[in-house]
């Protein structure tokens, strides 16, 4: 993977992109240290420019932005700069990127993004609580999971708090009862799991039963949940959130969601390196459906390659959630199927890596037929 951004290097989002260095491209450069100077190199070459705040939006070529840059700013400003733009042009057209989880187990998306399967071990999730607990708990849990095994799942994503809109926490003793027999034996089989928490302590004996991956709904917010992934060398999940579960939809007031996202994941990636995780363990989440309106959701997905200017796997978690109902007009979780799907092709079109799926077997179909249509050529099974 190729390396990302440093620190001090300006943010370099893509939001539309042709084919190689000489075809145009519109992209947004965010706390650029001479954003002023660079907002003259830009204007004088030529480019349309617009700025917003301490954002710069430009329509040229990458090869023309970095000439420009370079009679204007420093040599090393104008390189940092020149480096973060061809990282992101590579980024947006290349294929999706691996992931490297715990043992140096590396998960590709070669064919079709992988397809995360959701085994939910509460009593209270949105769209399937209830349904392998808690009765018959692990076995339940454990069966659920060995059946999307069958139906395809590449990675199994066990989670024992409910993160609904308005959800209570739990106990880490409540949390970690639920998920730790569930993720030891599914790991004791050879499934890659992920435990989905927020929590340190869970996490590290989720992590000591055999878990891959750490799936953080927090947005990397707690120091020692990062401490605890750099120290077992697991996987991470960085998703975008605000708030906790029970007021995120409360905290939805963006001045404009897909700059903020896509810089506070940045901000995050930067918080991971501080913690010693190294930066091809580290995927991407936008957070559908956390502390974001169905339009604020919409507007994510449709921008979703942009998250790609980031150079870290993109996962996208957007089945069954209630934007889907919204517009499909159907208040049930279970009858999204079909919005559901269609949000996963979007997803692989738009070169993500990962799909977070409750309905796998349908998903995989899905993703393996517009996979065969995308790359001209059929499935191996053809």
């Amino acid at each position: 993977m190729p390396a990302a951004s440093p620190p001090s290097s300006p943010l370099v989002r893509i939001v539309e992109a042709g084919l190689g260095a000489d075809h145009q491209v519109r992209l947004v450069v965010s706390r650029a240290a001479e954003a002023q100077a660079l907002l003259r190199a830009w204007s004088s070459s030529g480019a349309t420019i617009e700025r917003n705040g301490d954002r710069l939006e430009a329509v040229s070529t990458v090869q023309a932005l970095a000439r420009a840059a370079g009679r204007t700013l420093g040599g090393e400003t104008a390189d940092a700069l020149e480096a973060a733009l061809r990282r992101a042009v590579t980024a947006w057209g290349g294929a999706p990127l691996p992931w490297t989880v715990r043992d140096g187990r590396v998960l590709r998306a070669d064919r079709r993004p992988l397809v995360m399967g959701v085994v939910n071990v509460t009593p209270d999730s949105f769209s399937d609580g209830g349904v392998v607990y808690p009765d018959r708990h692990p076995d339940a849990a454990v069966e659920l999971g060995r059946e999307l095994l069958a139906a395809g799942a590449d990675v199994l994503d066990v989670g024992g708090e409910s993160t609904r809109p308005g959800a209570q926490p739990v106990g880490a003793d409540e949390e970690l009862a639920r998920v730790e027999p569930v993720i030891r034996a599914l790991a004791g089989e050879g499934a890659v799991v992920s435990v989905d928490t927020t929590k340190p302590g869970v996490a590290k004996q989720a992590l000591a039963a055999g878990a891959a991956i750490v799936n953080d709904v927090s947005a990397a917010g707690d120091d020692e949940l990062l401490g605890v992934v750099a120290n077992t060398g697991a996987g991470y999940v960085l998703m975008h959130s605000r708030g906790t579960p029970a007021d995120m939809q409360s905290r939805t007031d963006y001045d404009d969601v897909i700059a903020e996202v896509f810089e506070s994941l940045a901000d995050g990636l930067q918080r991971c390196a501080a913690a010693g995780i190294e930066s091809q363990r580290v995927a991407v989440d936008p957070g559908i459906g956390f502390a974001k309106t169905p339009r604020q959701n919409v507007a994510l997905l449709g921008q979703l390659r942009s998250l790609r200017s980031l150079v870290h796997p993109v996962v996208v978690g957007a089945s069954r959630k209630s934007f889907i109902g919204e517009l499909l007009g159907d208040d049930d979780p279970a009858s999204r199927l079909e919005g559901s799907l269609a949000c996963a092709v979007h997803a692989a079109q738009a070169g993500s890596s990962v799909v977070r799926a409750h309905d796998v077997a349908a998903t995989v179909r899905a993703l393996t037929v517009a996979g065969a249509l995308a790359g001209g050529q059929p499935s191996s099974r053809a």
